[in-house]
Formats: C-alpha cells, sequence, structure tokens
C-alpha cells in the first residue's frame, strides 16, 4: 500500500472534486465492491458509487480501459469519480442487509441506482499494484439499490449454487466469458463456492486467487500440448512497463523476473534497479509468489491463454521492466490485459537460446541484469552441459 503523502501532486488534485459531495446523495454503481484487509478478519466492505455523473459502466472495468487506450493518468482521473461507500464487518457476516445489498449490486452486468446516506467522508489514498486507486472514502450509514439488478444466467446459477466449490465456479464463469475483473469482484464479496466456505475476501487476495484459479486450469491444458518448436520473443509495453516473454521449447515452465527501476513508483529514491524473481516447476509452484506478488500470476495467466490459443507447451521466461515512466501505481490489472494482449502480436523468432540472449540483453533497458537472476536459464545450461557430457 502506498501511502497518500508519497503520492505525486497530479494524483490528489484530482480528488478535490469531492470536496462538495453531501452525507446523502444518489448515484450509480458501476456496479463495483472493493474489501480491505487491514484488520482481517474485521474489514471494510464497500460499494463503489459514482455521484458526478458520466459513464458509470467503465468505472471499474480494467478490460474496458484498456480496449481504450487509457493513461495512467485517465484511470487516476476516472476513478476520482468514484467514492468507495464502505462499512465494517467480520469476514463471515453474510447475513447483514448492507453486506447484502453490496453483494447484489455486485453481480450486475449494468450500472445499478443507488441511494446512500453517509456518515462523513474522508479524503484517503487507496493505491497499491494489486488494484486500481480509490482516494474518496464514505463511512456507509446506508444503501439501497432503486434499479434493477441485471446479471447472466450463469452468474446467477453459480451465486444461487451452494454446492459447487469455489474453484470449479470461477472455472465455469470463465469458460462461460464473464470478464476476468468481475469474476474477482462476484469472488470478493463471498458469492461463490459451497455454503460453509463463502465468507468475503480482501479485494487484492480475490485478485490473485481468481488469476491463480484460472492459470492453473489453463497451466492442467497446456502441459498436455506438443512444445514450441522454436525460441519466440513476445514483446509489449504499457503505462511505463516493459514486457519480455520468452517462450523456449521445453515442458511448462515458468518464471517471471521484475526490474523496477529508480524513479519507478516502487523505486523512486533508488539508485539501482530492483530486482524481484519467482520460479514455477514442472509440478507447479507450492505456495505463494511471495517476491513478485501478485504481478506472478497475472502475467503467466496471459502466458498461459496465448500458450492454449496455439496448443502449445513452453519454458517460459517473463520479464517486466518497470520503468520511472511509471509513477501512479493502477492496480495488476495493467500487467494481465497488457500480457494477455500483446501475446502473439509483436514476435520475435530466433534459432537459439544464446541469439535471444543476446536480443533481450540489448532492448532492455536495464541491460543483462536479469540473466544472472534467472533460475530457468541456470536450469537450461545445466541441461545442455549434462547433454555434452
Amino acid at each position: 500500500m502506498v501511502r497518500f503523502s508519497e503520492l505525486p501532486p497530479d494524483f490528489w488534485r484530482e480528488f478535490r472534486l469531492w470536496r462538495s459531495v453531501r452525507n446523502e446523495f444518489s448515484g450509480l454503481s458501476p456496479p463495483g465492491n472493493f474489501v480491505g484487509s487491514i484488520n482481517y478478519p474485521y474489514i471494510n466492505v464497500g460499494a463503489l458509487v459514482d455521484g458526478l455523473g458520466g459513464d458509470a459502466a467503465v468505472l471499474d472495468s480494467p478490460e474496458e480501459w484498456f480496449r481504450r487506450g487509457f493513461t495512467q493518468w485517465d484511470v487516476v482521473r476516472l476513478r476520482s469519480r468514484v467514492i468507495l461507500t464502505r462499512t465494517r464487518a467480520s469476514v463471515r457476516s453474510l447475513s447483514s442487509p448492507i453486506i447484502g445489498r453490496i453483494q447484489e449490486l455486485s453481480i450486475g452486468r449494468n450500472s445499478v441506482d443507488v441511494e446512500v446516506r453517509l456518515r462523513k467522508i474522508v479524503l484517503r489514498a487507496l493505491a497499491d499494484d494489486y488494484h486500481a486507486p480509490l482516494g474518496n472514502v464514505g463511512e456507509l450509514r446506508d444503501l439501497r439499490i432503486t434499479s434493477n439488478v441485471s446479471a447472466e444466467g450463469i452468474v446467477e446459477r453459480l451465486v444461487n449454487d451452494y454446492d459447487v466449490d469455489a474453484r470449479t465456479a470461477v472455472i465455469e464463469l470463465y469458460r462461460g466469458l464473464i470478464p476476468v475483473s468481475r469474476i474477482q469482484r462476484i469472488f470478493a464479496v463471498g458469492l461463490l463456492g459451497s455454503a460453509r466456505f463463502r465468507r468475503l475476501v480482501p479485494t487484492r487476495w480475490s485478485i490473485t486467487a481468481v488469476d491463480s484459479i484460472i492459470g492453473d486450469y489453463l497451466r492442467s491444458r497446456v502441459v498436455d500440448y506438443d512444445e514450441i518448436g522454436q525460441v519466440e520473443v513476445h514483446e509489449m509495453e504499457y503505462m511505463g512497463n516493459r514486457y519480455f516473454v520468452i517462450l523456449m521449447p521445453g515442458p511448462w515452465r515458468y518464471e517471471l523476473i521484475e526490474l523496477k527501476m529508480p524513479g519507478s513508483v516502487w523505486n523512486r529514491n533508488g539508485s539501482t534497479p530492483r530486482v524481484f524473481t519467482d520460479y514455477e516447476g514442472v509440478n507447479g509452484m507450492s505456495g505463494y509468489a511471495e517476491n513478485t506478488g501478485g504481478a506472478f500470476y497475472a502475467i503467466r495467466l496471459g502466458v498461459l491463454e496465448y500458450l492454449n490459443k496455439i496448443n502449445r507447451q513452453a519454458s517460459v521466461i517473463a520479464i517486466r521492466e518497470v520503468t520511472p515512466d511509471y509513477k501512479v501505481p493502477v492496480g495488476i490489472w495493467q500487467a494481465r490485459e497488457a500480457v494477455r494482449n500483446g501475446m502473439g502480436v509483436n514476435v520475435r523468432r530466433f534459432s537459439d537460446i544464446d541469439e535471444t540472449i543476446n536480443y533481450v540483453n540489448n532492448s532492455l533497458l536495464t541491460g543483462n541484469l536479469w540473466l544472472s537472476h534467472s533460475r530457468l536459464i541456470k536450469e537450461l545450461r545445466s541441461d545442455l552441459v549434462r547433454f555434452i557430457t
């Protein structure tokens, strides 16, 4: 989490609009929600509401932000219209009337009219590498839904199925073409899974959980495909983040190397790049990607979607270079959408791994720094030595 004082002035200036908001108002929920993680299991949970008017449907839709080519500041300005109308609850308090209304609007595929009564409103920035920024928080007294909530049949069926487990429900929604961000939203407010295990899930956890579940499902298909025939490098760039995804012949293995340059949002005052890595072997990963966090699962999802599309498996090195142009954290959605939309678009093919390494070294702003941190390159070279001897 980034402290409000650490964000550039251009960020917090946008949120002055809310100084005129009253304690009672009508507005539209995109729909959207946010579930906090501080003081778990007693947390803040709330609905996102637009009280300024405009196209509310786009306020909580990362897939649409990418499609429209939004910049970091476009997202900040957009989210400055949103107020988080929240209340405090136990993660198991699913019977609360207000929680029930937040759940109801959260399944919607279109904007929902709401009436809100607040105890107070405060200016408090919420920004990190998981979720889109928020800077307006209202302590909720009451929330009423004043329009019909419309949802797809598959959403209604799985929300009302108390026997299916959450993992199966997430996969069914994904296969039913429900956007990933909507699945994450529904998951966060405890609407998926068997009855005894349903509970509120902090938004940052729900984002990673859904990315991980979908990725595991895709990986289970990929490992049965033939290996890719040659080395490929897929390149994409978005919001000051540069991605190089190297696909190599071999069984499914995956590592993410993050290079966070001095002056970027996560290394503002550093003098050298900060390097973070995580690795998943042939048999998957035991535990959580502690070093790269949500980025590991978001980028993996995009890579696995592409491999499923071409019916191939590969050994994968994904490199994320965070440049000083990435000034405001807008959420891990930008990595997911950049990779899943960029795979297969800007591709270079090479005859061997050494040629590939030279190309990547010359293309990265951080040069060959990544190479000494790559476990997969070490494994490939070790395999080659054993083969020769």
